[in-house]
């Protein structure tokens, strides 16, 4: 019985360490060489073009900016407003997409990469 309690308080203090570890990088992720500038692409979304434009100061995204005019407002509208402030907040492109916009987020993030590789080329 002692075995069992102990195997189970360390695995939950394994857990806790675990959750702590991942909530305490709180986004913002490392920076991106020193890239600065704007740059801005397009790619195949549901409905049409998607577009990004990506603004970067010191490797650090300052502001995703995303449109998509055909994609509709209540399945690809939601990733379109959601992406960027994730984008930014964890400063890469490589984020979760957004739950049944699936072609349109894989849309915004392959637009966002393809702006910060513009923007660190330039560099």
């Amino acid at each position: 019985m002692k075995m069992r309690t102990l195997f189970f308080v360390g695995m939950c203090a394994l857990l806790a360490g675990v959750v702590l570890c991942c909530a305490s990088s709180g986004g913002s992720g490392s920076p991106i060489g020193n890239a600065t500038g704007t740059a801005s692409a397009t790619s195949a979304g549901f409905g049409g073009d998607v577009s990004v434009t990506v603004t970067m100061a010191n490797g650090f995204i300052t502001e995703v900016v995303a449109k998509g005019d055909a994609e509709s407002s209540t399945v690809g509208g939601p990733a379109l407003l959601k992406l960027p402030n994730l984008i930014k907040k964890y400063n890469t492109a490589q984020v979760d997409a957004i739950a049944g916009a699936t072609i349109t987020s894989m849309a915004v993030k392959a637009a966002t990469q393809e702006a910060i590789d513009k923007i660190v080329a330039g560099n």
